[in-house]
């Protein structure tokens, strides 16, 4: 009797079991032992990156988990015949890598941010077969820089930012413009410059309505301090006009002067609404 149900148990796993291999065959796929007859070099590459260890990643597929299905491929030998991220549109790529980093926190809102917005594919910057620092193509600003040239140009300027690495400041993942959200720019600010945090009990309000980058060029200037305008009276002078600022001070008056060497305490101040020398 129980020889009986064990054939009726054994049964329909093995016809499951077959049914399954059948699908499998159907769908086209060949593994990466397949792939790598031709494609060893990458295929050895890959296999150092964290993509090959990853969560979500599908080892039975292997590298068929972002091309597609290779059988036809394979079978006439035809590279239209399997999926490459640089025929794809950039919407068409950032789908597929976001069907698995989609789970990470920083990238979950990457479908909203301006790189994605602006048609720019995970690929114009990562290489998923390389094993450099985030599978990026190149390094710091020198990748960012393909893009971004008249930015890159700031930091050949007399003073710049020594940060030379731009995602210290930017995350290209996240959907926040540091030119456009004034809080997110001072809180990365005072992420390095802490002394000006505060809080103070009297604040520079330009600071908290419009950012740093009122003042300063955050990434290259040929003024001390990255200021935007040198002489610096020229500087307190786009909001502190004559109209609003004592008579003696004038800006013939204080044309070599600095505003600074009195207002000592300009990013705020503890104990003077004027920010005078505490």
């Amino acid at each position: 009797m129980w020889i009986l149900r064990r054939k009726w148990v054994v049964l329909p796993l093995l016809l499951f079991a077959l049914a399954a291999a059948g699908a499998s065959a159907e769908e086209g796929y060949v593994g990466d032992e397949t792939c790598a007859m031709c494609h060893d070099e990458i295929t050895l590459q890959f296999s150092r990156t964290p993509h090959a260890v990853a969560s979500g990643w599908s080892v039975e597929k292997g590298c068929e988990s972002c091309h597609g299905p290779g059988e036809k491929h394979v079978d006439e030998g035809d590279p239209e015949l399997i999926r490459q991220p640089s025929d794809l549109s950039a919407r068409e790529v950032n789908t597929m890598c976001m069907d698995c980093h989609k789970r990470q926190e920083s990238h979950f809102s990457f479908r909203q941010s301006i790189h994605s917005l602006g048609d720019v594919a995970c690929t114009s910057c990562h290489n998923p077969h390389v094993t450099h620092d985030k599978m990026l193509e190149r390094s710091g600003r020198q990748l960012c820089s393909d893009c971004h040239q008249a930015i890159a140009s700031q930091f050949d300027l007399a003073r710049s930012h020594p940060d030379d690495d731009c995602s210290s400041c930017h995350d290209p993942h996240q959907t926040r413009s540091l030119r456009t959200d004034t809080t997110a720019f001072r809180d990365t600010c005072v992420n390095c410059h802490f002394e000006k945090t505060g809080p103070f009990l009297y604040d520079h309000d330009v600071a908290l309505v419009d950012g740093c980058a009122t003042c300063h060029e955050v990434h290259g200037s040929p003024n001390r301090h990255l200021l935007k305008h040198e002489p610096q009276v020229n500087l307190c002078y786009q909001c502190h006009s004559a109209a609003v600022t004592p008579g003696w001070h004038s800006v013939p008056r204080f044309l070599n002067e600095k505003c600074t060497a009195c207002h000592t305490a300009i990013h705020g101040s503890n104990t003077s609404s004027f920010f005078l020398e505490e």
